[in-house]
């Protein structure tokens, strides 16, 4: 065998996802770092040479790895719109993924992958060092393709929307960009996640999703294999929850069979974090409630290596327990071999364990991070949906406002001078709120008329487990218990664990089995980096003990409480986003309490007005008025799903008598998901839908307002008129009435709906074969024209439908979308294919795919606004 002809005088790193610094120089003599190997010889050569827990130490995070071959663990990342690993250095903030899934264009999608990938390198190239010589991650547990079946679902903003197809365009064409077009090394290795139907919040550790192998395979699973075979995603990530009865984790079929069976999948696939955990009895002791299969960790490791679905674990179970199993006969060391071999697979594709100088993005400076600026005020504008804009009294509509015609513009609404990230972002240089980007817009000429936002008390949140940085030997966010034998929380120490959240009630029992004493403390410890910038309200409901909060070991409140009712403790308190806190939560127990109760958590910043009624003084006073509205992840994000439809009623409130002051009043939303608000369009003359419009957010928003960007997205999921009109959140069965493929009520906004502030028409469909093969292409043109007198885009939308008897026929199916740029009176011919083997659908006799006879090819520019039509039929391949 060949090997390095030279030796490396610089320490570089090893393992799959760290720095280019190493502790330890990597071993030139031996075959796995001669990159002029196949990478298979190089897998033979290194898993021969470590033992079984050398393996299992490179194939979980948070270890050291295999010091002796220079070799680290995982550094793990996040990218879901934009770097956001590690979180202290900055990255550009790209829109929410259900806002770019509203541009409906692939192409500017991988432009954004490149982008991200090129901070990633620059990153892990030139960066400081984060910790263990490690600059940042090159692996990424993002996009999430859950696709978005109920608007309940507090993690839509992170899904692409209702559809399959859109949703595996835009998730593949960002994984393209991620992993690059390098023939020989990847540029990161993208993670999708999570496989599958993972779509509830509030039983997403213990939940059951049942669902025929019909609607798995035409509904739930078309974006995942898309991204395999197209976008060749190098990870995969498993749902917590259980698929007919059996946990993705340990689902056979799911993983070995249809992933890397019929697939090809050739990557590695993980767990989320803590989920093999939760297939074992007593995981609910930990605060959580899983499914707690097995009698213990061991007997968990060798089910899901028996089971050959994961190669990766975010736990100590593959380096621990697992062996363990291995070496009392229940797994075979071969399965290990082969999540191992699988797993460090993908590092050497991404050039991890060769020479420095040979990666094409060495070069990439740290300055290159948050350097997107331009890309993402683009795909902001892209975003950006016009629901609405309805003539007003001179027969005009409202929007674009026109700047020459005023003289003062109001801003009102809860998010007006905030800017809304959604979940999984990153950290901006001089991100733009919609007051500051209305103000830019308007320069000094025009008068802003502000009015903060009047927040009712809201309740206490738990800090969500991906802004804790204390992590447990599993790499979960956790608090330190520390639990003390006497109300004064020193001394002896006579316990100590890990807790997902402080929320208890004590009445006849204790906090930990090992304190006798009815007199006794707590301590709770835990790092946190805050999801955003601003004024914090920290918060302690208790009754029946002394209470103490402090941040970075200063004193911020105490109190003495109260052994007969419950009482709330709060503060305000200044956090940036570009820092970690300490805090720590002390509780000591009263003499003579009955009851102890503990609760803490947060409350995201919110401005207070001083004065009520304001926005409609100002209403009033102003020219024209623009509300910004919506959602924040205080209602919608992991771990949280929505707890009421459409606007808090109070929005509506405000909105009704701001409308009622004037009537040229522009609504701009914010949200994750659709708002089931009919009140909200009977009310609003003019609505944009903004989602979480990213770092540029502001500056889109006005462009949009004011008209220099002519909206043109369109819709990736409907909007219903209310909850009612949908089946339950748990059935998962879509052909009761779920999405535009089987909802047959009027909504309130259909599915690919979106306005501009021009007008198209589209003619002259041409169906260049009315009868094609089975095996063949349907091919289309259409001329799409702009009749307006402003440049902008359409989409042309195409649709298919069934002219013939199948079961659970679906209304119609999106089968090819383009995003078109038309100049005012000018047209252009767009062209599209559709693979006739995609117009299939699956039999459940056969257990196959089928194909009809007659379709109707519909196009148009919305589900519910179809233009054109022609029919086709599919003939046998002779």
């Amino acid at each position: 065998m060949r090997h390095l002809k030279k030796i490396m005088s610089i320490a570089v790193s090893v393992s799959l996802c760290s720095s280019a610094i190493a502790e330890e120089v990597i071993r030139p003599d031996i075959p796995f770092y001669d990159h002029t190997l196949s990478i298979e010889e190089r897998l033979d050569d290194i898993t021969a040479r470590l033992t079984p827990e050398e393996k299992g130490h490179m194939i979980t995070l948070w270890n050291p790895g295999v010091p002796r071959y220079g070799m680290k663990a995982y550094m793990p990342g996040e990218a879901l719109h934009g770097l956001a690993s590690p979180r202290v250095n900055t990255a550009t903030v790209f829109p929410q993924s259900i806002g770019l899934a509203a541009t409906w264009d692939p192409e500017a999608m991988k432009r954004m992958g490149d982008a991200v990938s090129d901070e990633a390198r620059a990153q892990y190239h030139n960066g400081p060092v984060i910790s263990r010589g490690q600059r940042g991650p090159l692996t990424f547990w993002s996009p999430v393709i859950n696709i978005a079946r109920d608007p309940r679902w507090g993690r839509t903003q992170e899904a692409y929307g209702e559809d399959p197809l859109i949703n595996g365009m835009m998730a593949t064409a960002y994984v393209q960009g991620l992993q690059g077009d390098h023939p020989t090394y990847l540029k990161t290795a993208a993670g999708a996640k999570h496989f599958v139907a993972n779509n509830e919040e509030h039983n997403r550790f213990h939940g059951n999703a049942n669902i025929s192998e019909k609607q798995l395979r035409e509904y739930y699973f078309p974006a995942y294999k898309q991204v395999v075979e197209e976008g060749n995603a190098q990870i995969i990530m498993t749902a917590y929850n259980a698929l007919n009865g059996e946990p993705a984790v340990t689902n056979t079929w799911l993983i070995r069979d249809v992933l890397r069976g019929e697939w090809g999948f050739d990557g590695f696939v993980l767990g989320d974090y803590g989920s093999v955990l939760m297939v074992t009895k007593g995981w609910g002791e930990r605060g959580f409630t899983g499914h707690e299969i097995y009698d213990n960790y061991v007997e968990s490791g060798a089910a899901v290596m028996n089971a050959e679905t994961l190669d990766f674990d975010n736990t100590r179970i593959f380096r621990r327990e697992l062996i363990t199993a291995i070496e009392r006969g229940m797994v075979d060391v071969g399965q290990l071999d082969r999540a191992f071999r699988n797993t460090i697979r993908v590092g050497l594709k991404l050039g991890m364990f060769d020479p420095e100088e040979l990666s094409p993005w060495k070069d990439l400076p740290f300055e290159t991070m948050a350097s997107f600026k331009d890309l993402a005020l683009e795909l902001a504008e892209k975003s950006m949906v016009l629901l609405q804009n309805e003539p007003l009294e001179d027969g005009s509509p409202l929007l674009p406002l026109n700047k020459s015609e005023l003289k003062t513009v109001a801003v009102v609404g809860p998010n007006a001078d905030v800017l809304n990230y959604g979940t999984y972002s990153g950290t901006a240089t001089d991100p733009v709120t919609p007051l500051q980007g209305i103000r830019n817009y308007l320069g000094d000429d025009i008068e802003v008329l502000y009015v903060p936002w009047t927040t009712a008390e809201n309740e206490l949140s738990d800090i969500p487990m991906d802004n804790i940085t204390t992590l447990d030997n599993q790499g979960l966010g956790v608090w330190n218990a520390t639990y003390y034998d006497n109300p004064h929380a020193g001394g002896r120490i006579a316990a100590g664990d890990n807790v997902a959240n402080i929320d208890y009630h004590w009445i006849n029992d204790k906090p930990h089995r090992r304190i006798k004493n009815d007199r006794y403390s707590v301590v709770y410890t835990t790092t946190v980096v805050p999801p955003q910038s601003g004024l914090y309200t920290l918060g302690v409901d208790h009754q029946g003990g002394d209470v103490i909060v402090q941040v970075n070991g200063g004193p911020l409140m105490r109190d003495h409480g109260d052994n007969n009712k419950l009482r709330r403790t709060t503060t305000n308190l200044e956090l940036d986003a570009t820092r970690t806190y300490e805090f720590t939560v002390i509780s000591m127990r009263r003499e003579n309490a009955e009851e102890h109760v503990l609760r803490f958590g947060w409350q995201l910043p919110q401005e207070e007005s001083e004065f009520e009624g304001g926005e409609l003084e100002v209403a009033r006073q102003a020219d024209a008025v623009i509300a910004v509205m919506g959602l924040s992840v205080e209602y919608e994000r992991e771990s949280i799903d929505r707890a009421f439809e459409g606007l808090p009623p109070e929005q509506v409130e405000m909105l009704q008598g701001v409308v009622a002051a004037n009537p040229k009043t522009a609504v701009v939303l914010q949200s994750g998901s659709s708002i089931e608000s009919p009140e909200l369009k009977a009310i609003a003359p003019a609505i944009l839908q903004s989602w979480y419009p990213g770092e540029q957010g502001g500056n889109a928003i006005a462009n949009t307002l004011f008209g220099d960007n002519n909206p043109g997205g369109k819709l990736p999921l409907t909007f219903v008129k209310r909850w009612d009109d949908l089946p339950a959140f748990n059935d998962y069965d879509i052909s009761k009435g779920r999405t535009y493929l089987y909802f047959e009520k009027e909504p309130l906004w259909a599915f690919g709906h979106g306005l501009s502030y021009t007008t198209f028409d589209m003619e002259a469909l041409n169906v260049k074969d009315k009868s094609v093969a089975k095996d063949g292409t349907i091919k289309l043109d259409v001329i799409v024209k702009n009749t307006g007198e402003r440049d902008g885009d359409e989409v042309v939308q195409v649709y298919v439908k069934d002219l013939f008897e199948r079961s659970e026929k679906p209304l119609q199916r999106l089968k090819a979308f383009e995003r078109v740029s038309v100049q005012a009176g000018k047209s252009e011919v767009v062209s599209l294919s559709i693979d006739a083997k995609d117009l299939a659908y699956w039999d459940e006799h056969t257990k196959d795919w089928a194909l009809g006879d007659r379709y109707e090819i519909r196009v148009g520019n919305a589900s519910d606004n179809i233009l054109l039509t022609e029919t086709i039929t599919l003939q046998s391949v002779q």
